[in-house]
């Protein structure tokens, strides 16, 4: 999947993400993720990858009057569709902006956030160094990636599925590839972090429909373009998938998902 392909977030790619993915997937990894930003208290926070803002919403309820919270994503169609929810935030400032070269001063932020967004920068290396770049002395940075698709049975389920349909597993190979703790260890200490630690976080989610879910993860992300590009009709695969994952899920229908956080403190 290419660069250029992952900043296709326009059309209808922002609704399936919503209402099929962010239910199941983001939204119960979002609450861990805004406990473990909480706990360190920061004043002034830069989320990159944001999306549709499902940890963004929490910070704002979560931290206190006056923190600063600066959200940015790549593609303005997921901005937007966050915006609507964060309407009563005015401490929530929502930016287009690349994770590899941000356009914020050195030392403006007291933590750096990327849920879920680390595997699909091109050029790892220099977003890291970026957010260590934007970072005061002492400050942390917060990611998390998910763990590889046999920790998690729906990404399989779908990643197989697409390869049958298109020769390749599309999304699914970049979200659940970046899984080896000393090639992430690497890039964060050579961008200058210190105090590397990675947890592994496993979480049971609830899926109300699996056919939502189904359409999400084919239709939800730049897997997409990619049944657009290869000729393949959405409709029948979706059928197909959401009959695969009632299999998978059991009943009633419940998400193991497993992914892995990572923190690190610039010196």
């Amino acid at each position: 999947m290419t660069a250029n392909l992952q900043r296709h977030f326009g059309g209808a790619i922002p609704d399936f993400y919503e209402r099929g993915m962010a239910p199941v997937m983001f939204a119960p990894a979002a609450a861990v993720t805004a406990t473990r930003v909480a706990a360190h208290a920061p004043e002034r926070v830069l989320e990159t990858a944001a999306g549709t803002g499902q940890v963004t919403r929490l910070l704002a309820m979560r931290l206190p009057a006056g923190t600063a919270i600066t959200a940015t994503d790549l593609a303005p169609a997921m901005l937007a569709l966050a915006a609507e929810t964060l309407s009563d935030a005015p401490a929530v400032e929502l930016q287009p902006a690349d994770a590899q070269a941000l356009p914020f001063a050195d030392a403006a932020f007291d933590l750096v956030l990327t849920q879920f967004g680390v595997m699909f920068f091109p050029d790892r290396a220099g977003a890291m160094r970026e957010a260590a770049r934007v970072l005061r002395p002492g400050g942390r940075f917060v990611f998390t990636t998910w763990d590889s698709r046999e920790t998690n049975p729906y990404a399989a389920v779908a990643a197989d599925l697409v390869v049958e349909a298109t020769g390749e597993p599309g999304v699914f190979g970049l979200a659940y590839g970046l899984t080896s703790l000393d090639a992430v260890r690497t890039l964060v200490e050579e961008a200058g972090f210190t105090g590397f630690r990675a947890e592994v976080v496993r979480l049971d989610a609830p899926v109300p429909d699996v056919g939502l879910f189904a359409a999400g993860l084919l239709r939800g992300n730049p897997t997409a373009a990619l049944l657009h590009e290869r000729g393949v009709e959405p409709e029948p695969l979706v059928a197909e998938l959401e009959r695969r994952l009632r299999d998978t899920l059991g009943d009633p229908a419940t998400a193991r998902l497993q992914m892995l956080l990572f923190e690190a403190v610039k010196p």
